[in-house]
């Protein structure tokens, strides 16, 4: 009984914390991109705590709460469709047995959550800044971008690696001491 109230109260407050982190990203025109990241990060703890599962469950909570709370459906959608899930699903790609194959699927999972993430954007939940800011862009410029978003990326998925040891030796045995 006792495991599941902390494992219920743990997951609460970094569902919170992370759907402030996205609040609070809609306050910056920078952070559009930043917030998502880091209120992704939240659900890391849990899954090493509690599980996958529940670290699923901070996602999905994070994910429902930010469409109600968070001006900016931008940041919102890019949390939803990559940098939300992305740290749970990163041990599990990096068990690929080939480097290549483990770059190959990351990309494809980046290339096709920004290319979904966007569609849904601009096609279906239309958002008249958003639309804009493409139109002027122009495809090619477009394209560029989405060179960037991969690159940017690439330079997170090797962060994340930093980050877990960080999280595992020097944040795990303040946050949940031994015994």
């Amino acid at each position: 009984m006792r495991s599941n109230t902390r494992r219920t109260a743990v997951c609460g407050m970094f569902a919170a914390l992370a759907v402030v982190l996205l609040a609070a990203g809609s306050i910056f025109p920078l952070a559009t991109f930043c917030a998502p990241a880091l209120a992704g990060l939240c659900a890391v703890p849990v899954a090493v705590e509690f599980g996958l599962k529940a670290g699923l469950a901070v996602y999905i909570i994070t994910g429902v709460l930010a469409l109600f709370f968070c001006p900016d459906l931008e940041a919102v959608c890019i949390f939803l469709f990559l940098l939300g899930y992305y740290p749970l699903l990163k041990p599990w790609l990096d068990r690929a047995a080939r480097p290549v194959v483990r770059v190959l699927a990351k990309l494809a999972i980046c290339n096709l959550s920004v290319l979904a993430c966007y569609g849904l954007l601009l096609f279906v939940f239309p958002l008249p800044a958003l639309q804009a800011e493409m139109g002027e862009m122009g495809l090619l410029a477009a394209g560029g971008m989405l060179v960037l978003a991969n690159i940017t990326f690439l330079v997170y998925d090797a962060a994340l690696v930093n980050l877990f040891r960080i999280y595992l030796y020097r944040i795990r045995p303040r946050l949940f001491p031994p015994g």
